[in-house]
């Protein structure tokens, strides 16, 4: 960016928040080119220009187009004495230079005739900066890697966020970067680096997590598959009725009985001791007779079945027959970073998030305010799937309790997922802020385009085409909606992309390759 006023032309048209500017000198043509990230040319696709009101203030523009409108001409196509190139731009914020404060609400337009100016760094600088208490820095700008990219950790650490991106655009390196940057890129308004002890916690479907944690300044729990305890007594008998799926006629108040009877006046009781439980009352109420014993037996089978699959689940049943709570553990911990290894079945997730969340939100209702939580749900569309929740017995109750009342109670959720689109509404409506990496799937595009601001939606647009490691943020943690490189997660997630021919090559091209590299050192 300048420092400098350069113009670059005038407004020949105002359409609402779109300006069209027309630039007719020859040396302001130079400066024109349509190919991304190119950091020399003055005009090009989402930068910035901007334009002196008529009290003085400065209008702030994203262009959105560059293009020749001679170009379908015939008559003067190759005519090059008057070249009239225009630009479209969409309106996005107003800046004062008196109070050095940015609006970005649009309440005055520009006059026709105005010249346009390329935007100087000084005002450039305050449209990417939070004006926030504190402030995160998470990556570079798309227009000027010099200049940095700054959040308001409050709002993104404390209220929700969702950063989504097909597979291989960089996600799971995205919530590594801005969680590490809380110990290495917090500074107050005196730009005075603040430290900070998080309490965040991390469900890593695809074990990605651990490493980009390890030896680093963060105190680390990583809880294995075979660690996690979640008792399923923390379950209620409602819940316990639509786990087993029993029927409201007979199998719910026999699985009732036999639940109690079990339980006594402890809250645990041993799932394998559920099935014979109910055998036995099945046979107390047939008092004898084999035909009224059939019947009962044939009215509760189904519901046996189902008790049997999950205590024939010995992974399920290591995690949830157990008194233990690993949710206490944590909360109770001072590690700063607790990883769940969390590679599950569906049907599995099911029942572990829910008890997770439950007894989550149990302990944040009973602890609000003794310490701020941040959940972090990767790949979340694999558990929080609003089409998905018929099929699954307990579904999504408690994550969206998380998610409507969750911030009331200083914990906060990060929704990470590839399919936005898949994922409850009820969740996503209650996030605040947004990272969106590259999309393609229509769908998702679709129900990106109601995340992003009305007036960014030019943006949509970049979202199929971007590189991996750039992003759009958008949202309350943010101060303006923009392109970008989201700063290097070090360490980096172990998410690397498969390497299929290196893994298939056969000895002899092993061979060749070392003796290659051997001759070109020589």
């Amino acid at each position: 960016m300048l420092q400098e006023n350069i113009g670059i032309g005038k407004i020949v048209k105002i359409d609402g928040l779109n300006i069209t500017i027309e630039i007719a000198r020859e040396q302001d043509i130079r400066k024109i080119l349509l190919q991304w990230n190119i950091k020399d040319y003055l005009v090009s696709i989402h930068k910035y220009v901007f334009a002196f009101l008529p009290n003085n203030k400065k209008i702030i523009a994203r262009i959105t187009k560059v293009f020749d409108k001679d170009l379908f001409k015939t008559d003067n196509i190759y005519d090059k004495e008057h070249p009239k190139y225009l630009i479209e731009a969409n309106l996005t914020a107003i800046y004062d230079d008196f109070t050095d404060k940015l609006d970005t609400g649009i309440n005055t337009f520009p006059i026709i005739g105005t010249e346009v100016f390329v935007l100087d760094n000084k005002v450039y600088k305050q449209l990417l900066t939070v004006t926030s208490d504190y402030k995160l820095e998470i990556g570079q700008s798309f227009v000027d890697d010099s200049l940095k990219v700054t959040a308001n950790p409050d709002i993104l650490f404390g209220k929700h966020l969702g950063v989504f991106g097909n597979t291989g655009t960089g996600k799971s390196c995205t919530v590594a970067s801005i969680i590490q940057g809380l110990k290495r890129r917090v500074y107050d308004k005196n730009n005075a680096k603040i430290s900070v002890n998080p309490k965040v916690i991390i469900f890593d479907a695809n074990n990605e997590y651990r490493k980009a944690f390890e030896n680093t300044e963060f105190t680390v729990k990583y809880i294995s598959k075979t660690e996690i305890k979640l008792p399923h007594s923390a379950l209620s008998m409602s819940e316990y009725i639509q786990f087993f799926e029993a029927s409201s006629g007979v199998q719910a108040p026999v699985l009732t009985e036999a639940i109690e009877g079990l339980k006594g006046k402890k809250d645990f009781f041993d799932l394998d001791k559920l099935c014979p439980k109910i055998e036995n009352i099945v046979t107390e109420k047939a008092e004898g007779n084999n035909f009224s014993y059939s019947q009962w037996r044939g009215w509760v089978s189904t519901m046996l079945n189902r008790i049997n699959r999950v205590t024939a689940n010995v992974e399920l049943q290591d995690i949830i027959n157990s008194e233990e709570n690993i949710v206490d553990n944590i909360l109770d911990s001072d590690d700063e970073i607790t990883i769940i290894e969390a590679d599950f079945d569906r049907k599995e997730l099911d029942i572990l998030i829910f008890i997770f969340s439950k007894l989550l939100y149990r302990r944040a209702v009973r602890d609000k305010g003794k310490k701020n939580i941040v959940v972090v749900f990767e790949e979340a569309h694999r558990y929080i799937n609003e089409s998905d929740t018929e099929d699954y017995s307990l579904g999504n109750y408690y994550i969206e309790r998380l998610a409507r009342e969750g911030r009331k109670f200083c914990l906060s959720l990060i929704i990470s997922s590839q399919r936005p689109s898949e994922l409850s509404k009820t969740v996503l409506s209650q996030c605040n802020s947004f990272i969106i990496h590259r999309i393609t799937n229509r769908n998702d595009l679709e129900f990106v385009s109601k995340v992003v601001r009305a007036d960014n939606v030019e943006l949509l647009k970049v979202i199929p085409g971007l590189e991996r490691q750039y992003a759009i943020t958008t949202g309350e943690a943010f101060s303006y909606s923009d392109i970008v490189k989201i700063a290097n997660a070090d360490p980096v997630t172990d998410s690397k992309d498969p390497e299929v021919i290196g893994n298939w090559s056969t000895p002899e091209n092993i061979v060749a390759e070392a003796t290659q590299k051997i001759i070109v050192n020589e």
